[in-house]
């Protein structure tokens, strides 16, 4: 489908390509072992640190390729020593190659799962990591104009254009790092206190992420900040998982609290673990919910009855006073 919305500016923000998996998968790796989910759910990863960047690798690269998501990526300055004082370990056997000092590497990720039915499935992707706009070459009209059978054969032509050849594959992960009905369990876990609150159609923010040698630069308040200004472009709430790191910087960008998403701890882990479920909705963006809307009815018929009322009771008033006058009451 044609994105029929135009989407925030990149800036210095680029689309992540499949060459960037193993990259990403570094980062992921390096940045969520300060999450307290990292720990409830990958309490092996000192022992198998390589199927943890396995994972990430697969999980990343799924994303990529995947019409339903949009992955944007941030490049910085490559420091050699990154992952010298870092709380994960990285192993060497990543798939990725460093760089010379001071080449621009991603360091910092965002992943947005895209709402059910959104135009802009399939249009921010890339197989080099430049944007692949189709709204550039063309206008609404013009596809407005095609019949179902020739949107099809063009949408077909061009996704050969623009994807020649078959995706990488992404290695196997073994997935020994994994307290694995603590995977399973926070998955559902989150679903279900999604659709408690309403929110499973929304958009949702999959992963942000910043490699924390890089921390401190604004990298993670760009990709917050480009999240939210698609949810206003798109006019489509978006919802987050929000882990301790993140909370302070998607709530002053206006996400708001709507539940506390909690795994009870168990015998593998008597902590258990929680996030914060945020929501940027229509409320944020000036428009009105299906709620608030009610609201605002029932406010302005009150007033309106409580007007009628009044001036009922004046005109009455006046009624008898001038009818008792001429002697007719």
């Amino acid at each position: 489908m044609i994105c029929r919305t135009d989407v925030p500016p990149l800036g210095t923000l680029r689309i992540a390509s499949p060459e960037d998996a193993s990259r990403i998968s570094v980062v992921a790796t390096a940045a969520f072992r300060y999450s307290p989910l990292f720990a409830w759910e990958r309490p092996n990863h000192e022992q198998y640190p390589e199927d943890t960047i396995a994972s990430y690798h697969t999980q990343f690269l799924h994303q990529i390729q995947s019409d339903d998501h949009v992955v944007l990526v941030q490049e910085d300055a490559y420091m050699q020593d990154e992952n010298r004082e870092i709380a994960s370990i990285v192993p060497d056997n990543t798939g990725w190659t460093a760089p010379k000092a001071g080449d621009q590497v991603i360091v910092a990720v965002i992943s947005i799962k895209l709402e059910p039915g959104s135009t802009c499935k399939g249009v921010l992707k890339s197989k080099n990591g430049k944007e692949v706009a189709f709204k550039r070459i063309s206008s609404i009209t013009f596809w407005a104009t095609l019949r179902p059978q020739q949107l099809h054969i063009l949408s077909h032509f061009l996704t050969i254009m623009r994807f020649p050849g078959s995706y990488l594959t992404a290695p196997q992960s073994l997935g020994r790092d994994l307290n694995r009905r603590h995977y399973d369990d926070w998955g559902t876990i989150s679903a279900a206190a999604r659709k408690k609150n309403k929110v499973h159609n929304d958009s949702i923010i999959s992963m942000i992420v910043v490699h924390p040698a890089y921390w401190r630069r604004g990298h993670g308040t760009r990709l917050a900040t480009w999240a939210r200004d698609l949810s206003i472009k798109t006019k489509a709430p978006q919802c987050v998982s929000a882990a301790p790191m993140s909370q302070r910087l998607l709530m002053s960008l206006g996400y708001k609290r709507i539940d506390v998403i909690v795994a009870e701890g168990d015998e593998d882990d008597p902590r258990g673990v929680q996030t914060l479920l945020l929501r940027f909705g229509r409320e944020n963006r000036g428009g009105l919910d299906g709620r608030q809307l009610l609201r605002w009815i029932l406010m302005f018929a009150r007033a309106t009855f409580s007007k009628v009322v009044e001036l009922t009771k004046r005109t009455l008033g006046r009624m008898r006073t001038q009818g008792n006058d001429k002697g007719a009451w």
